[in-house]
């Protein structure tokens, strides 16, 4: 039985998932097609293997941005030979223990309706080390040769966060910044005040379409009702 969901979006962009987690237990990982190369955004709990899903659909060289290093975002960073991350989280990268990337006390068995094969043994899970083979800063590029996704800090969620937008497309990866579903901003490294400016900054962006971390992507109308009613949550910087 297949673990992954794979669905096309527009502008050559592949929505991959894990639905036999339990909602917030799994993430979203987003595969951008470009003419020289591809991108992956983030890589799912770990469970099973991701590359060759991943060259099923795009063969060629695969640079994998990790948008921040909870579990459920690093989890099949390992199989991948680029790993771009935010230098404020890289040590999380080379000793992903249960605190750092907050599986511990969250992911259980109950997370799963189903295991990912029969030999699965919850008991021996863990995060497989995955140092960053490159520290990325605010305003780096993504190049793909035929489309370039401009690296946005957005710390909040915690404090390596990435977002990336491709401003052709008006398409934004929001990863936890900003989704349609319960949010956390009260997780060791979260700050509430970081995660305002963050939003703010979002949302002074020409996006037209979010492919967020956790549940469905939204247009613009939606996304400026999110990040009005975080933003209100979130309560004065």
């Amino acid at each position: 039985m297949d673990w992954f969901e794979t669905t096309e979006f527009p502008n050559a962009i592949v929505r991959i998932r894990e639905p036999a987690l339990a909602p917030l237990h799994g993430s979203n990982a987003w595969l951008v097609r470009g003419r020289d190369a591809c991108l992956l955004i983030d890589s799912g709990i770990g469970v099973a293997p991701l590359r060759p899903v991943v060259e099923a659909l795009a063969p060629g060289p695969i640079v994998c941005v990790l948008t921040h290093t909870h579990y459920d975002h690093v989890g099949g960073a390992h199989e991948f030979a680029a790993r771009w991350a935010h230098r404020a989280e890289a040590s999380v990268l080379e000793d992903p223990n249960p605190r750092a990337t907050q599986w511990g006390g969250w992911l259980s068995r109950d997370s799963f309706h189903r295991w990912p094969d029969e030999r699965f043994d919850f008991a021996a899970y863990s995060v497989t080390a995955a140092p960053a083979t490159r520290l990325v800063e605010d305003g780096d590029e993504v190049d793909l040769g035929d489309r370039k996704l401009a690296l946005l800090h957005a710390p909040g969620h915690s404090p390596g966060v990435l977002c990336l937008f491709e401003a052709a497309t008006g398409v934004l990866f929001t990863s936890d910044a900003l989704y349609d579903g319960r949010m956390f901003f009260d997780l060791e490294g979260s700050h509430r005040a970081a995660a305002a400016k963050s939003i703010a900054r979002l949302v002074a962006l020409d996006a037209q379409l979010a492919h967020p971390g956790h549940f469905e992507s939204f247009g613009r109308p939606a996304l400026l009702e999110l990040a009005a009613k975080t933003l209100a949550a979130l309560g004065p910087p």
